[in-house]
């Protein structure tokens, strides 16, 4: 990922900030991101934001419909484990696509959130659903 720490500070800014003045942030050059550690009790307030802030999420279970070109960019962040999550939005003509990994800690009382993002974008295509399977004729019955 090309961004220089100073360019992804500057962009996740307005991010960072509505998620709260005591989320304290810093740059991890591991993985080129903003980190975020912060105890469980902060945790329902931040993840509700980020999930009326980016358009997509994915979990453990749904992690197989990540885009592919999501997948790429994020190497080994894009897999998944229980109770981790990939929340993300598309560039937009104002800012990159933007990716928030929510992972908590295994004890549970602490939580990573890690800001990444891309180079390029990525583009979510939702799933068909069929007009003609089973489940949709007997969702259709109890119309």
């Amino acid at each position: 990922m090309s961004y220089t720490p100073e360019q992804i500070e500057n962009i996740t800014t307005d991010l960072r900030t509505s998620l709260g003045d005591n989320i304290p942030w810093k740059y991890e050059k591991k993985f080129n991101v903003m980190l975020s550690e912060f105890a469980q009790n902060k945790s329902d307030v931040v993840l509700n934001y980020l999930r009326n802030t980016l358009t997509d999420e994915w979990h453990v279970k749904t992690a197989k419909k990540i885009p592919s070109s999501l997948k790429e960019q994020l190497g080994d962040l894009a897999k998944i484990s229980k109770n981790q999550l990939i929340l993300a939005s598309p560039a937009t003509d104002d800012s990159p696509a933007i990716v928030a990994l929510w992972w908590p800690w295994g004890h549970g009382g602490t939580y990573s959130l890690r800001l990444i993002l891309l180079d390029n974008s990525y583009e979510n295509i939702p799933e068909k659903v069929s007009s003609t399977g089973i489940f949709f004729w007997m969702k259709n019955i109890f119309k």
